[in-house]
This record gives C-alpha cells, sequence and structure tokens, in this order.
C-alpha cells in the first residue's frame, strides 16, 4: 500500500520537477493526495499498539497574512512538492490564562491556519476498494483566544484504536478571530468562518484519507462547543456535517454575549488600549491595525483578559457584509425555535464542577471584589447583554437572593454560579427547544468522576468533588504535554482511570458512527443511552462502564425553574 502510494508520489515529483527544497518520499512514513498537492506524514502509535498515520500542520486555506490579515480565508495555493505534514504548524498569536503546562511550547505566528488529520493506517486509500470512515471534525476551546489543535492537549492515541479519523484545525483567536467593529472590513465572527472553511477544505478532501465526507460529526469543547454548536445551526454550514457534538459550551452558553452592545465594548476599550481614536472611520482603523505590531495586539488581548476574566472577544449577531460568509444572523435563541441544526442528532455534556478549573483564575484577576464593586457582574454574561437594561437591577437582585441571601459575595458561591448558569441551564433549554421542534434525537451527559489521578487537577493544583473543566474530554484525548511516552494498552488496564478512558472513548467514538452514545459492544452490557425528553433524562457518568441513568437533581431542578424566570424577565423568552 504504502510502497504503491509512494512511488505514485515520486514519480509526479519527477514530471514536474518539483525536486528542490522540497521533502523526498523515502523520507515520508505515509503519503496523501490533497487538492493542493501531496502532504508527507508520520506513521504512529495507538494506544493498542496499532500504528495510525498523522498528518500535521497542513494549510487549508492561504494564510492571512499584512492586508488579509482580517478578511475572510482564501483558497489554499499549491504545494510545489510534498509538503511536510510531519509536525505541528505554528498555534495562532495568543495569551495563555487558563491551559498552561496542558499546552506545549510551540512556534507561534500569523501563518497557522492549518488542519490535522489522524487516520487508522489501514484505513488510508491504496487503489482497492475499503470502507470510508467516519470523521470527528474537533473545534479546540480557549475562550476564543488561546489554544489550538495540536496533539498536545488533543493527543489522537485514543480514538485511533476505535475505526475513527479525527481532524483537528487552527483557527484564528481573540482581536483577529472575533474583533468586530461591525464595518465592511471588519464585520467579525472570523474566527467562526475559518471553523467553516476547514469544513469546506474537509468536505473536498476527505476521501483522499479514507474519510466519509457524508458522515462527519463537528464537535468542541468549551469555547469550541459553542463554535460548533453555532455552526452546526447556521444556514452557512449546510451540508457540511452530520452530527454535532457540544461539549461544556453551546451556543447559547451564558458565558458568550453575542449581543452587538457586547461586541462594540470589547472594540472600544480594545481600540482605546491600543492607543487608536475611536470615533475616527473603521476603514482607517483597519489600516492602523493591519500595520500593528502582533505583540500590541497581544497586550491589548491580556488587558481584557484581566478585566474580564475568562472571555473577552466573542462571535457576534453579524450585518451582512460584502465579501464575507454571514455565519451568525440571529440570536441562537431564535435560530434553535425555528429548528435550525434539528436534523442532525446531537450529543451535549458538561462537568459536575465546572468553576472548579479555573477558580484560581477567577482569583487572581480579583472578580470577587469586582463583583462587590459592581453587583450586576453576577448576572450571566449574555443575559446581562441581551436583557432589557431596566431589568438588570431586578436580575442582580433575584441573584443575589438566590445565591448569596442578599449577603457578601464570595468566590466560591459566584462558582456556584457560574457552573450552574454558563453550562448546566444552557443544557436544559436546548433540550427543550430541540422537543419542541421535534428534532432528532438529543443526548447528554453529566460527568462527576473524581480520577484517581486527575490531570486537570494536578496541573491547576486543585482539588474537589467530581469532575471541573476540561477533566472529561481527557479520557478520549490523550494529554500527551502531561502523560509522557505511550505505554501500549492504557485503554484496557485494571485500574479504574484506564477503564474510564476506554468507556469514554467508546462513547465518543460510537456516537462519531452512528449519532448513538450507547456502546456498540455487546460485552459492557449497557442497555441504550436514554433520550434526553421531557424529563432531562441523561447519563450520569460517575464511574466507567456503569450505566446510571437520571434526570436532574432537585437542586438543579430549582435553578431551572429560577432561571427561566430570569429568562422570561430579562429577555421575555
Amino acid at each position: 500500500m504504502m510502497a504503491t502510494a509512494l512511488a505514485e508520489v515520486a514519480t509526479i515529483v519527477i514530471l514536474f520537477g518539483w525536486v528542490t527544497g522540497t521533502i523526498q518520499p523515502s523520507e515520508c512514513d505515509v503519503t496523501a493526495k490533497t487538492e493542493s498537492g501531496y502532504v508527507c506524514g508520520r506513521r504512529r502509535l495507538a494506544a493498542n499498539g496499532d500504528y495510525y498515520a498523522s498528518f500535521r500542520g497542513i494549510p487549508y486555506a492561504k494564510q492571512p497574512l499584512g492586508k488579509l490579515r482580517f478578511q475572510e480565508l482564501q483558497p489554499p495555493e499549491p504545494f510545489h512538492g510534498i509538503f511536510d505534514a510531519r509536525e505541528a504548524g505554528p498555534i495562532c498569536p495568543q495569551v495563555d490564562v487558563i491551559y498552561g503546562p496542558l499546552l506545549q511550547p510551540r512556534s507561534m505566528g500569523e501563518d497557522c491556519i492549518r488542519i490535522n488529520i489522524h487516520v487508522p493506517i489501514q484505513a488510508l486509500p491504496d487503489g482497492s476498494q475499503k470502507p470510508l470512515l467516519p470523521i470527528l471534525a474537533w473545534v479546540h476551546g480557549g475562550s476564543f483566544s488561546y489554544g489550538s489543535g495540536d496533539a498536545d492537549l488533543q493527543g489522537p492515541e485514543y480514538l485511533m484504536t476505535k475505526g475513527i479519523i479525527l481532524v483537528t484545525f487552527n483557527y484564528r483567536l481573540n482581536a483577529l478571530g472575533y474583533l468586530s467593529l461591525n464595518s465592511k472590513s471588519i464585520p467579525g465572527n472570523n474566527g467562526l468562518r475559518d471553523a467553516r472553511t476547514a469544513l469546506v477544505w474537509l468536505q473536498r478532501n476527505a476521501r483522499f484519507f479514507g474519510g466519509d465526507p457524508e458522515n462527519v460529526t463537528i464537535g468542541g469543547q468549551s469555547a469550541g462547543g459553542v463554535m460548533a454548536h453555532i455552526l452546526s445551526i447556521s444556514p452557512a454550514c449546510k451540508g457540511l456535517y452530520n452530527k454535532v457534538m457540544a461539549l461544556s459550551g453551546t451556543a447559547i452558553a451564558n458565558f458568550v454575549a453575542v449581543s452587538p452592545l457586547y461586541s462594540a465594548l470589547m472594540a472600544k476599550i480594545f481600540l482605546l488600549y491600543m492607543g487608536l481614536n475611536i470615533l475616527e472611520d473603521p476603514e482607517i482603523i483597519h489600516q492602523q491595525l493591519i500595520s500593528a505590531p502582533m505583540s500590541r495586539i497581544l497586550d491589548a488581548n491580556q488587558f481584557l483578559l484581566d478585566q474580564f476574566g475568562l472571555v473577552s472577544f466573542c462571535p457576534v449577531i453579524e450585518t451582512p457584509t460584502e465579501n464575507f460568509t454571514a455565519i451568525l444572523l440571529k440570536d441562537p435563541e431564535y435560530l434553535l425555535d425555528e429548528g435550525r441544526g434539528k436534523n442532525s442528532p446531537l450529543l451535549l455534556g458538561y462537568t459536575n464542577n465546572e468553576s472548579q478549573t479555573y477558580k484560581a483564575r477567577l482569583r487572581s484577576v480579583n472578580l470577587e471584589a469586582k463583583t462587590k464593586l459592581l453587583p450586576p457582574l453576577i448576572v450571566p454574561t449574555n443575559l446581562l447583554f441581551s436583557s432589557n437594561p431596566l431589568t438588570v437591577p431586578i436580575l442582580t437582585l433575584n441573584i443575589l437572593n438566590e445565591y448569596f441571601n442578599n449577603s457578601i459575595i464570595t468566590l466560591d458561591t459566584f462558582a456556584d454560579v457560574v457552573t450552574d448558569s454558563f453550562y448546566k441551564y444552557p443544557v436544559y433549554r436546548i433540550v427543550e427547544k430541540r422537543i419542541k421542534t421535534r428534532a432528532a434525537p438529543t443526548y447528554y451527559y453529566d460527568f462527576s468522576y473524581h480520577g484517581i489521578r486527575s490531570i486537570v487537577k494536578e496541573v491547576m493544583r486543585e482539588d474537589f468533588p467530581g469532575a471541573g473543566h476540561l477533566e472529561d474530554i481527557t479520557y478520549f484525548f490523550r494529554v500527551n504535554s502531561f502523560q509522557g511516552p505511550m505505554v501500549v494498552n492504557e485503554l484496557r488496564q485494571d485500574d479504574l482511570d484506564s477503564m474510564m478512558r476506554e468507556f469514554m472513548t467508546r462513547l465518543i467514538s460510537d456516537f462519531v458512527i452512528t449519532g448513538d452514545p450507547t456502546p456498540l459492544e455487546e460485552d459492557y452490557g449497557l442497555p441504550k443511552w436514554p433520550e434526553a425528553g421531557k424529563r432531562l433524562r441523561h447519563e450520569s457518568i460517575e464511574l466507567p462502564m456503569l450505566y446510571n441513568a437520571k434526570t436532574p437533581s432537585p437542586y438543579l431542578k430549582a435553578k431551572k425553574r429560577f432561571y427561566d424566570i430570569q429568562y422570561r424577565l430579562g429577555r421575555g423568552l
């Protein structure tokens, strides 16, 4: 198989004279064709001892350099020779305030528009008739400001044992990806458009890697979950996916304010920090931002993150703009009510103690003191910026009474507000909307497994019951930055952590394959997962290989009723 492919590549290299300055076929473990030319990859070891082919850092569009800094991505340019995709490319410019040692040091630059394809080696095309594999197109998280699709945090070694292809990619972050001046040059949402461009590239190139373009699941966690879910309800993405996975982040997550009011506020603070005149013509500002040094842009984003804690720029409701593909023209609440995305199975998930992961970050930016000085900050961000301003004092008093009993605001209790309102309540709203629109099956899980050795807790130097933000994905992605060299059969050890990795990896891959997270293997002895109907039945993941269907606790049912009232008061929804 590989010998045939390498011979074909060598012939093309000789015929076209593409030799100087390019990698030679003999240097490649594996090769694959793309519309831009051939790519050279590595053969790597999966968790079960089998090999997978890994192609990393492939440009999926022309790099947005110079005058292209804020433009929609253009088609990729042809490769002059065989593109070296053996190692990851540069990550997009960013300031990381959460991940820390979970991300390995990597070169950084605006030439970061790269895609990574990991595929079981036996699935690569070799001229014979092979079944095409289902694809998981994963959108990385990081508050729209940091992170990448690299294998340091999102290692494919577990998923490569389950007969699927994993695709990850970078997209523009912070101001480059989400600054909006509501102008013809910077309308916002470039990060979302980049993700759409990656999905288009995948449709055109999937078969070259043995992937089925008609069986694509778009998924993500945190900000990546928000993006995946928004893409799934956007008319611009019709035909680019079949199933959706939104974990610890959805299109209506309350840590995302899609209101243009919020976007304008972020833009003004950013421009003032940059030393630019906010009253200047937007096209002149655009030119100034094109020539601005990246270090200055990142300094400004750091300032914003330090003021607001976790999120600065984020997706925004757009005004249709010439030369830009519109992704989000309405509030996601209304798009869901219209039934957008209803024909695709949806898997949602959250952890039981989401906000504990980044409580140290909230402490470092003095969020407790800020909320005492400005109590409306306890109102969930999306609700705060999308509500009638006259109701904000009422919402503030209601939340103070519900969580703080009108007493002193503490960080511990504020963390409860965040977990309930940012992550859990939006899932309940989405389930109800999908029931009303008679949508395809909807599933969700509550992950509360307290690992024997929790990667996230060790890195964050925290300990708390259950699981926090990020912890669930560390059981189906291998955290290569932390776990060290691969141990063969990491999913088949006798300890509970290994069993949980097997359980979560199987859950995710089965949803990618069938649209149903119920394990396919009969020896698991697990009955079918319940769909999340009116009673909000879900899988409570407390221990591996344990079927545990539940409905929300009395506490969460009460919080759902509470936030239902706040949404009616603030937004009339």
